[in-house]
């Protein structure tokens, strides 16, 4: 049995859609073994970790329609394009995913036609639902990252994730850089002209405000940890949709 996408709050008052593409650690027997050890399923190699709390979190604050990937990236990852190396990996830190590696072609097709196009297909599906009830809605996509990554230390405590426009993370970047303590980042540590499949497919040169955003996932392993950053995100969002994203 494939799990489909996760859909949150689909009538929710909020005009805006957030979408969590790496929110899940599934790995269908029916697609194939990764033929990695289980402790593998705890790293944020296989999922943005603390990132589906997070989400519940916010969705339970702000009554935001939501939709979450429960299968994990290393079948294949949502948010790459399907011929990007990166969208089926065949190592991680080293370590060779065998399943992947002997990957055959109609089994890399069954990954895209049960997993990558669902979920994009129910994203849009979401995204058209909140266009028809308000007329420029937010687009967030919400991501967590390791601190650590071979072998430095990011100095970010979060950071924001755009492409052809930059006006929701410059809007989203002024609310949260009020709390001093943080250490934000602008289209890092990842940025979004290396390829944000969701993104642009669902917002590039559509004038939507649109962003996503990266929480370090150390900042996330607490109950504590996902309240505040529910709290500090929910309060940026909110702002946003009441006072608009300007130019």
């Amino acid at each position: 049995m494939i799990p489909a996408p996760i859909l949150l709050n689909p009538e929710g008052r909020f005009p805006g859609l957030i979408v969590v593409d790496h929110a899940g650690t599934e790995a269908p027997a029916a697609l194939g073994s990764l033929g990695l050890a289980p402790e593998w399923c705890d790293t944020h190699h296989y999922c943005d970790l603390g990132v589906t709390a997070l989400a519940h979190r916010i969705a339970a604050r702000l009554d935001v329609p939501m939709v979450l990937c429960p299968v994990s990236r290393l079948v294949i990852d949502v948010n790459r394009w399907i011929d990007d190396p990166r969208s089926i990996l065949m190592q991680v830190e080293g370590q060779q995913i065998a399943g992947n590696a002997a990957l055959a072609p109609e089994h890399r097709l069954a990954r895209q036609e049960q997993v990558f196009w669902p979920y994009q297909e129910a994203v849009g599906r979401m995204l058209a639902r909140v266009t028809a009830r308000h007329a420029a809605p937010i687009f967030f996509a919400l991501h967590s990252c390791t601190r650590v990554f071979d072998g430095a230390r990011r100095p970010w405590d979060g950071g924001t994730i755009w492409h052809d426009d930059a006006r929701m993370s410059r809007a989203l970047l002024s609310h949260l850089g009020r709390e001093s303590s943080l250490t934000l980042g602008d289209n890092a540590p990842y940025s979004g002209r290396d390829g944000a499949y969701t993104l642009d497919r669902h917002t590039f040169g559509s004038g939507l405000p649109a962003c996503g955003f990266e929480v370090s996932n150390d900042l996330l392993e607490t109950a504590e940890g996902q309240e505040a950053w529910a709290d500090r995100l929910s309060g940026a969002l909110q702002a946003l949709a009441c006072d608009g994203v300007q130019a």
